[in-house]
């Protein structure tokens, strides 16, 4: 847009974009992928683990957290899996720098040599479906919703859904009751 002197505006057509030349179609392939720029060996965060006293995993992470917080050294993430007790996986540049950040944390009790490859630490990164673990037929103890407390047998489950049906044990009548696959705890095996 110009201006002339009497203030009004002038529109002038915008200009045309130009078409982008047709690539080969290997060319366009590449193209579509951008490509992420190969970091060094040397530069590239590496996978350390550090011993804990059991339960007190979530404590060292956190305590380790704030460290990151007031002074960032080189640590990209921090790995407090539930499964596994006792230890506490850490991304970062360099060993040494992580041994004295550790170093007055209460309840981390040591860095252990070596690094830990990705591919081992990978399945804790993948959530795992609340009725994975439930089979048609486990009895089930119910510790949410109104029939908290209250024992039923597992009669059919969803995985997409992650929901199971009940029947209660103690109901007169057996009526499907389903619930979400976190608000039961298993009390006994189908096979057991």
């Amino acid at each position: 847009m110009s201006s002339d002197d009497d203030g009004l505006g002038i529109l002038e057509e915008p200009e045309k974009p130009q078409a982008p030349p047709k690539l080969p179609k290997k060319e366009e392939a590449e193209a579509e992928e951008p490509k992420r720029p190969e970091i060094p060996e040397e530069e590239r965060p590496k996978i350390y683990t550090i011993k804990t006293q059991v339960g007190q995993e979530r404590n060292v992470a956190d305590q380790l957290a704030g460290k990151i917080r007031k002074k960032n050294q080189g640590i990209a993430s921090i790995l407090a899996p539930q499964e596994l007790r006792g230890y506490v996986f850490v991304e970062a540049q360099d060993f040494e720098t992580l041994s004295q950040m550790i170093r007055p944390i209460s309840y981390a009790r040591s860095l252990l040599e070596g690094e830990v490859p990705f591919e081992q630490v990978e399945h804790f990164l993948t959530p795992v479906s609340a009725v994975a673990k439930i089979a048609e037929g486990d009895i089930v103890e119910l510790v949410a919703g109104p029939f908290k407390g209250e024992k039923a047998k597992v009669t059919r489950i969803d995985d997409t859904k992650e929901e199971i049906t009940v029947e209660l044990f103690e109901a007169l009548v057996p009526i499907p009751i389903t619930v979400r696959g976190e608000s039961v705890r298993v009390l006994k095996r189908k096979d057991e």
